[in-house]
Formats: structure tokens, sequence, C-alpha cells
């Protein structure tokens, strides 16, 4: 099993979210197209990493250089993701008790505005979508089902929990939007395993496989193109819109624990090493940069 087939059975134990019900607003294909392709990239562009040893590191991708070390609120942080507004979102992974944490950061803090705790039990992935509905991953702890929990925007307790699909190896690893503004979830298994995407269109209840060829697993990004990025073990492959068949794959040096992409279409990927930044359409990064992380997840954002 590799690193990133470790971090996400770590987080995803033995115990689930709970939730309510309801159904979140949909979001609009424009609207979620405009948050993934995000504003074209400047110097205040930050790269957030977390540490699951207990921080989020915050670098520069274009000078490759440390800014910011968060720990408060940080104990163990996983899956993370920035919304449009440069608010911070870092799930805490369980270590030991299953009770977690969802603590949210405005750009530049070093300290939680706020912190989600009910239904954050055994929670690995977050995403955030233009309506600002946040959604998290779980395990329920008796059935082994998989959840995600859905909180409509400045709510601290669930609305919705809907079942995620998975394979009998699977755990749910990250999550992305597509162009259309619906929630992908991607699957990791085993080493030698293929993985799975899950697919849960605006308004739905209910998720399905894209049943794509060749997917190593795990880690996803959808870049501004609607183009789908699947990561796992040692192999990246692209995925044209609707398509099945990857249009390129290839090979990444120290494994594959987290993607994001950008709004140039550069891809960044976290290793077992560090960084390493692709150019659109590269099969080899253009750079790389070493970080002293156990690394559970990436995101963007550009600032002022």
């Amino acid at each position: 099993m590799n690193l990133r087939s470790g971090i996400v059975a770590l987080a995803l134990l033995a115990a689930g979210c709970s939730g309510g019900a309801g159904t979140p607003p949909a979001a609009s294909p424009a609207a979620v197209a405009a948050q993934v392709r995000g504003v074209a990239p400047r110097a205040g562009q930050k790269l957030y990493i977390s540490n699951i040893d207990g921080s989020v590191l915050v670098y520069s991708p274009a000078s490759q250089t440390l800014l910011q070390t968060i720990t408060d609120g940080a104990s163990r942080p996983g899956g993370l993701w920035v919304d449009r507004h440069g608010v911070l979102y870092a799930v805490n992974l369980p270590d030991g008790y299953y009770q977690t944490s969802l603590p949210e950061y405005k750009s530049n803090a070093s300290s939680p505005f706020r912190t989600i705790t009910d239904g954050i039990v055994n929670c690995g992935a977050v995403a955030v979508d233009a309506h600002e509905n946040v959604y998290v991953t779980g395990l329920a702890p008796t059935s082994g089902d998989y959840f995600l929990e859905v909180y409509p925007k400045g709510k601290l307790s669930p609305s919705e929990t809907l079942t995620i699909p998975h394979q009998s190896l699977g755990d749910p690893a990250s999550m992305a939007f597509d162009s259309t503004g619906a929630l992908l979830v991607g699957e990791i298994q085993g080493e030698g395993s293929s993985g799975a995407v899950y697919r849960l269109s605006p308004g739905s209840q209910t998720f399905t496989q894209l049943t794509l060829q060749n997917d190593p697993g795990g880690a996803i990004a959808v870049d501004g193109s609607g183009n789908l990025y699947v990561g796992g073990n040692d192999t990246v492959a692209v995925y044209a819109p609707n398509a099945k068949k990857p249009t390129r794959t290839f090979i990444v040096q120290d494994g594959v624990s987290a993607l994001t992409v950008d709004a140039s279409g550069k891809l960044y990927v976290g290793t077992r090493e560090g960084i390493s930044i692709y150019k659109p359409g590269a099969q080899k990064p253009e750079s790389s940069f070493a970080v002293q992380a156990l690394i559970g997840g990436l995101a963007l954002t550009s600032n002022p």
C-alpha cells in the first residue's frame, strides 16, 4: 500500500459522520466553472499543504519558499480546500479519538475564525461549492458505509448525509467539482488495484460511477477546461471532459499523495518528498521542491 493509501486508511478508520435531511442549492455550471478557474496567477498566489503531523504549511509557488506555518486548530490536518473568498478549510484526521474538527481560516490568519465539530467524526476530505456549501467525507462505524456530510453556507451542523458508493477495498480520498457543478469523489485502493471516481450531480442525492479506464485512484483535481486528473501510487492519468479513457498518463517519482491545479493549468503534485509542478500537457515536472511534511492534501489560492 502506498503513502496515500495509508493516509486515507488512517483518516477513515472506524467511525462515521452523522447528519440530518435536506438538499443544498445546486450550483450553476457557470458559477462552478468560475470557481474552478479562479483568477490569473500572480505574485500573491499561495499553495497550502497539509502536514498530517500537525500543521498547514503555506508556500509561495513562485519562489517555492515557506510563507507561514499554521498550527492553531490544525492538530492533524488531512483534506484542504480554499474557497473563492480565500477561506481555508482544513479537516482534521482522527488520532485515537474519532471526534475531530473542521477549522476555517481567513486569508493570512494563523488561528481559525470558526470550527465545525458537529458531524466531524472520523472525516478525511473536504470540498466547498460555489454557494459555499461544505462537503465532508466520513465512515460509518457499524455498517462500514462511507458518507458525505453536507453543511449549508454558514451552518455548523449538517443538513444532509448521503451514502458514497465504494468498492471492497476503496476509501474516499479527495473531492473536486467538474465544469457542470457536479461533485466528484476520488476513491483510492491498495497498491496494484484500480481506483474509482463517483459523481454527484447538482441537486441529486445519488452518486454514479464514472467507470474510467486505467484509473490509478485516489487524488483528483479538475482544471479550468474540465480535464480530470486522477493520481494514485506513482501514476497520474488525465481525462478529457466526459472521456472514459485517459488522454495521457505519466509516472511521478516518489508517488502521488495529493493533486491541485492552478488557473493557468499547472498541475501541483504532492509526493513523499515534497511538491512537483507540471506545465499544462507536460509529462515531466518543470520544477520540484522538498517539503518536510507527511502530505495529506493540497489547495491553491490567489490573493490580492
